[in-house]
């Protein structure tokens, strides 16, 4: 008898070859997989053992070199010959980030205001700057404009009161004043020397709320001109978070020097619908710190005309869908070219060289663009009477 021989079925074959393919195909799979987890951990990511960063070369270069050790962009100035110090919170050189940053937050306040209406009641907050150790605090106008009573609270939760020295809506900037010393204070920076992609630190009081707030960014723009309320500023933008409440904080440089006061942000929607995001800006400390100076040794900048006015806006309707606003004389300073020429209290200002005016903003705008000794036409309206009124600008030599 021949031997017979066990013939598989064509199914089985067909089955063995895939079972095959498979186990090839799953076995280079795994090869592959195990490769670049390999070559991950050579990258750049959180945890890899070294970094590179872009060298300081001119722009254009591709060169890429070992991260350095910090070096601050800039030496900080001397600061204004009104006491402003450069040795307040500015860390050495190789001090950790953490205490960088923790320094730098013993020097801003939070700040809340009250108004005197229906009895004093807190009517919104704010952020200040330690500028010195006898606790003159550097801050915005609007933050503390037409307050009736300041009150300041440190990094620690120590509570104040604090005095108004002097503001200036030009600029947005103003100084108020704690009693006592020793007080922990920022480090006066240059915003001269900074350049786009500087990493700062923004420190306030965010949402009213939580105070000394850091947000981490960078340099976004420099002399970015902003219009805010009418006045047009030029102002250091970055990409650091702002919130309500950062209104007069700090704008710190990396190595722990103040170089910007934070007065504005945009945010919401463009006209056309685009989102904003990560659009903050700030004074540059450049321009705030003689603004500074004048206000701790004077209460006022000097150089500037004035009119010697106090306004509050008032509405006139004509009509249900219309009406229009102006600003009205609430008081005077005596001897002021407003004085002197001979405007009244409770004059409605409407004009000023035949251009109307809308507000009680729009007025100081419109004054602040001319010059000491200029002669100007302000057209009031007295009663049932509207004539013109020929006022000489002077630079404000006092307080009042």
């Amino acid at each position: 008898m021949e031997n017979e021989r066990i013939k598989m079925p064509a199914g089985a074959i067909i089955a063995c070859i895939l079972i095959t393919v498979f186990l090839l195909a799953l076995i280079a799979g795994l090869a592959m997989l195990i490769k670049d987890s390999v070559a991950k951990t050579g990258r750049n990511e959180p945890g890899a053992v070294t970094t590179e960063v872009p060298s300081t070369e001119e722009p254009g270069s591709v060169t890429f070199t070992e991260a350095p050790t910090a070096q601050p962009t800039a030496a900080p100035s001397e600061g204004p010959s009104a006491g402003l110090d450069i040795g307040g919170t500015q860390a050495s050189p190789d001090t950790a980030k953490t205490e960088i940053i923790a320094k730098c937050m013993n020097a801003v306040v939070s700040i809340d205001i009250s108004i005197a209406q229906y009895g004093e009641q807190v009517a919104g907050s704010g952020s200040g700057v330690l500028i010195t150790d006898s606790g003159y605090i550097a801050t915005c106008n609007h933050v503390v404009e037409g307050a009736s009573g300041i009150y300041v609270y440190l990094n620690d939760g120590t509570q104040y009161k604090a005095e108004l020295i002097g503001n200036d809506p030009v600029t947005d900037i103003a100084v108020i004043k704690i009693e006592g010393s020793g007080f922990p204070h920022a480090t006066i920076g240059s915003s001269e020397a900074l350049k786009v992609g500087d990493d700062v630190y923004a420190i306030g009081n965010a949402l009213g709320e939580l105070s000394n707030t850091v947000t981490e960014g960078i340099i976004s723009g420099i002399g970015r001109d902003i219009e805010i309320d009418g006045q047009s500023m030029t102002l250091l933008q970055t990409s650091a978070a702002i919130n309500s409440g950062n209104s007069g904080g700090a704008l710190f440089l990396w190595d722990g020097s103040l170089i910007g006061i934070v007065n504005a942000k945009s945010s919401g929607s463009t006209t056309s619908g685009a989102s904003i995001e990560g659009l903050g800006f700030a004074v540059p400390i450049d321009l705030a710190k003689t603004v500074i100076t004048d206000l701790m040794d004077h209460g006022f900048v000097t150089g500037r005309p004035y009119l010697g006015v106090s306004t509050k806006n008032v509405s006139y309707g004509y009509g249900f869908f219309s009406s229009y606003t102006y600003p009205q004389v609430v008081s005077i300073i005596e001897g002021s070219p407003a004085d002197l020429a001979g405007i009244q209290v409770n004059d409605v200002i409407t004009k000023i060289n035949g251009v109307a005016i809308n507000s009680s903003t729009a007025l100081r705008v419109a004054i602040n663009k001319f010059q000491i000794g200029d002669t100007i036409t302000v057209t009031v309206q007295r009663g049932n009477s509207t004539f013109d009124i020929q006022v000489t600008l002077q630079e404000k030599t006092s307080r009042t």
